[in-house]
């Protein structure tokens, strides 16, 4: 991974933290963005562990704050973000080499719908969230969150379309410029 990518990461590692305590509309946080630039730009193990790392840090200072939505809950849905994460970030692998205007709004598109259908179903299946175990309770479920899904999808977008945009328009056309001076000299 070169230099820029990685600083690229981190700060936006940072941000995604950070975001996550600042004001927002539910499930609007720049976390699948993070893992979907990561799984596409970085090593896919370490692009997980980016997107995993700011989940799991920011969700232990939000449990060690006590703010509210934020924290360790049930083990099962925690279980399923961050496996829904982790197939996110899978999405970026499969972007690899294919990133464009097009490829990124859909492959963040695929990411709100792997995040909403997974963690969802894991919802439906948590006793505590009160479902009927029938398929009635799960289509309840899917329905009660597409609230949710929507700012979801708007931050899976937005955050996205920033970082990805932000290292199309500076970084790979300074590390492009990089290369060819390596490669003249």
């Amino acid at each position: 991974m070169n230099k820029e990518i990685r600083w690229v990461a981190i700060a936006f590692f940072l941000v995604a933290i950070a975001f996550r305590f600042l004001p927002h509309w539910p499930n609007m946080a720049p976390i699948a963005a993070l893992a979907l630039f990561a799984g596409c730009h970085i090593s896919g193990r370490s692009g997980m562990i980016l997107a995993f790392g700011a989940m799991a840090f920011s969700d232990l200072l939000g449990a060690w704050f006590e703010v509210p939505g934020m924290g360790f809950y049930n083990r099962t849905t925690m279980l399923t973000v961050y496996v829904a994460l982790a197939l996110i970030a899978l999405v970026g692998i499969g972007l690899r080499g294919r990133v464009n205007a097009l490829t990124v709004p859909l492959a963040s598109v695929a990411g709100t719908a792997i995040f909403f259908l997974a963690t969802n179903f894991a919802c439906w299946i948590d006793p505590l969230m009160g479902y009927s175990q029938n398929a009635q309770g799960l289509m309840s479920c899917y329905v009660n969150a597409l609230p949710f899904a929507l700012s979801t999808l708007v931050g899976d977008l937005l955050y996205s379309g920033l970082l990805f945009g932000s290292y199309a328009l500076v970084i790979a056309p300074n590390f492009s410029a990089k290369t060819a001076n390596s490669a003249g000299n």
